[in-house]
């Protein structure tokens, strides 16, 4: 059962999806509510689990690594097997998202990799453990991918300022040290650690931890700090619509882009090497409020729409961009 949003609570989750490191302090200044007040409401957000985490938004391309996306359609297993596949994907290293749906698909996860046999590891290590339980596989490969501002949230009738929130898919690696690593694996888990949170695990004084999170924002390996809200208590549907492209140019992609952007039910897109070449995520009130924006850009982008698939995602399970230093080492 999903819980209603009051006026205030949705300013709160904007405001966090805009920056989820802001201090309570900043949020009530921009709310017009008291600190106390704001430190209640989030507290109550959490514990009515309409937000899973707060997570940031880390370009691993810097980090030498390129995201793949897999959908799997799945076959013969029961709800405990389920159960394990997903438990066992939560906890690989090399998973950065991984998320249950309805549609052509069962399951959708996001791998990190170096290089083509790190990825070729991590699927063989996946099929020797799960592979009679997987009827369909498709693989794409993120070549970029953006965020939007949640502007649904708010009445307001122009949409956000358009925020460097991206990652890319080419790797151009970053010079970064063991403590670097391990701030970025701090704010993976949660980036509404403070400097103080982490220094006592990363062991560095908190200035020290302060100062190198600026260098890690300034060299762009972080780009954002973002909500992940829970899709079975928030009363928004999560849709992902993988898109088939045809006589595609620049022009046309950039209007594409641009047209997403300013759809303010439109979170998230990516660009894609494989079996179709754009995602889109939208979050909406309803089943016909997603057909209504999905009609509009049909009807705008019918030139080069080819075709696509809808897929609801009713559970997000794992939502972590920097995930284990241990792949950093291998």
């Amino acid at each position: 059962m999903t819980i209603k949003l009051d006026v205030k609570d949705k300013k709160i989750i904007r405001l966090l999806d805009i920056n989820s490191r802001l201090p309570n302090s900043e949020i009530a200044k921009k709310t017009g509510l008291s600190k106390q007040v704001i430190g209640f409401r989030i507290k109550r957000l959490i514990k009515n689990k309409l937000i899973t985490s707060f997570y940031t938004v880390i370009d691993i391309s810097k980090l030498g690594f390129t995201i793949h996306k897999n959908f799997l359609r799945l076959q013969n297993l029961d709800r405990n097997k389920e159960a394990e596949l997903i438990e066992y994907l939560k906890t690989n290293p090399n998973v950065v998202w991984l998320a249950s749906c309805d549609g052509k698909y069962d399951l959708a996860f996001g791998t990190w990799a170096k290089d083509m046999a790190y990825l070729d590891k991590t699927l063989n290590d996946l099929n020797q453990k799960f592979g009679e339980y997987i009827s369909e596989r498709e693989i794409a490969t993120i070549i970029k991918g953006e965020y939007f501002i949640r502007d649904y949230l708010t009445d307001n009738k122009e949409p956000s300022a358009l925020r460097e929130s991206f990652f890319g898919a080419v790797p151009s690696p970053v010079k970064i040290d063991d403590t670097d690593w391990k701030i970025l694996l701090e704010l993976g888990s949660n980036s509404r650690k403070t400097s103080v949170d982490m220094s006592e695990s990363v062991g560095v004084s908190a200035d020290a931890v302060s100062d190198r999170l600026k260098k890690l924002e300034k060299s762009g390996i972080i780009r954002h700090y973002n909500i992940v809200p829970n899709e079975s208590q928030y009363p928004y549907a999560h849709y992902k619509v993988i898109m088939g492209l045809k006589n595609l140019t620049e022009e046309k992609e950039l209007a594409l882009i641009e047209y997403c952007r300013l759809d303010p039910n439109i979170v998230y897109i990516v660009k894609s090497l494989g079996p179709w070449e754009f995602e889109i995520d939208l979050e909406v009130e309803s089943a016909s409020q997603f057909r209504d924006v999905m009609m509009r850009l049909k009807t705008e982008f019918s030139s080069i729409i080819r075709d696509y698939s809808a897929l609801n995602i009713y559970q997000v399970h794992k939502y972590n961009f920097c995930p284990s230093i241990q792949s950093h080492n291998a």
